[in-house]
């Protein structure tokens, strides 16, 4: 259970705006805190989490959790943090939130899911704490922080739940959250409007988005070199542009058989087939926004050899052609 280790310097800045010294707490744990902190280092969860309660016991806050939003940078998020600031939508950030959360903390979860006239977006972290009521209330501001940070003035919440039980002192909440807080809920949620939700960006960027996603699928893959499913969908990122991507070219690339590949595919209730046609359609979903990329551009960045042939997949997988949906983005612009 680890984290990524960039994200400790906001809770070490956090800890210095009390006045508070964070070199004790964090050399009790044998944790060097040296910049630029290694992105390919992950620090045990049990240790970070210790000192964050052991800094909010000391602080004396009972909102403690809520000041680490005020410290957010992308860079502390490192490749997640900059495809954040550019997705198209604050729905597209969210989704590359839920699918490379782990990048984070490789125990949370994120679920996105509609409800009446929100996008419900559930943060999952069903891990023990010394401090539970800081963790979460640090989770929910951050992204809500986020989140402010690529919508500016537009961006309000409907309400927040928290699984956690009321404060004394509710005040701090209303003014970091300003919505309807809902305490003792069944998970940490926050609610926010779909025409908010769904309305396009100013920062958008396809193209550097879609950068920062491939850099986060091969983390994944390095990060668990167990986890077939994470090292083939980054081959798989890798060889598509080249127009010859192959179950076998994927393997040999993996230094395994192609009868290896399948069966280690079938142990975890997948194939390559599957894997192939979710990365196209992630892909495609991100090319088609990018109005500098000709449909023949994407059709070849995916690995089809005709654009015919990318259309008629593209219309399986959506119900529309590439050229609906861009020109419905076109109209919804």
């Amino acid at each position: 259970m680890s984290v990524f280790a960039p994200g400790m310097v906001n809770l070490w800045q956090t800890i210095d705006s009390y006045g508070i010294d964070p070199a004790p707490l964090f050399d009790a744990e044998s944790i060097n805190v040296t910049l630029p902190i290694d992105p390919c280092v992950r620090i045990p969860y049990q240790k970070i989490d210790r000192i964050r309660a052991n800094a909010a016991n000391l602080s004396g806050d009972e909102a403690f959790g809520l000041k680490v939003a005020a410290n957010y940078g992308p860079t502390q998020l490192g490749a997640l943090g900059y495809a954040w600031l550019a997705s198209l939508t604050l729905r597209r950030a969210f989704q590359r939130l839920e699918r490379f959360i782990r990048v984070v903390n490789d125990k949370a979860e994120v679920l996105i899911e509609d409800r009446e006239n929100c996008i419900v977006i559930a943060f999952k972290l069903d891990i023990p704490s010394e401090n539970i009521t800081v963790r979460d209330d640090g989770a929910l501001a951050l992204v809500t922080k986020m989140s402010r940070a690529i919508c500016g003035r537009n961006f309000r919440l409907q309400a927040v739940n928290f699984k956690h039980a009321e404060p004394k002192d509710l005040k701090p909440c209303y003014e970091f959250f300003g919505c309807p807080l809902n305490f003792d809920q069944p998970a940490n949620e926050l609610l926010i409007p779909l025409d908010i939700a769904d309305k396009e960006l100013v920062g958008a960027n396809p193209e550097l988005a879609l950068l920062n996603d491939k850099v986060m699928t091969r983390y994944l893959a390095r990060m668990n070199q167990h986890d077939v499913v994470a090292r083939v969908q980054a081959a798989l990122i890798d060889q598509l542009p080249n127009g010859s991507v192959t179950d076998d070219s994927v393997a040999d690339s993996l230094y395994m058989s192609v009868r290896t590949l399948h069966r280690k595919l079938v142990d975890v209730d997948s194939n390559f087939k599957t894997i192939l046609v979710e990365i196209r359609r992630s892909l495609a979903d991100q090319y088609i926004m990018d109005n500098s990329l000709t449909l023949t551009e994407i059709s070849l960045l995916l690995g089809f050899s005709e654009q015919s042939s990318f259309s008629r997949a593209f219309r399986k997988w959506t119900g529309r052609t590439p050229s609906e949906a861009r020109q419905q983005r076109t109209d919804n612009s």
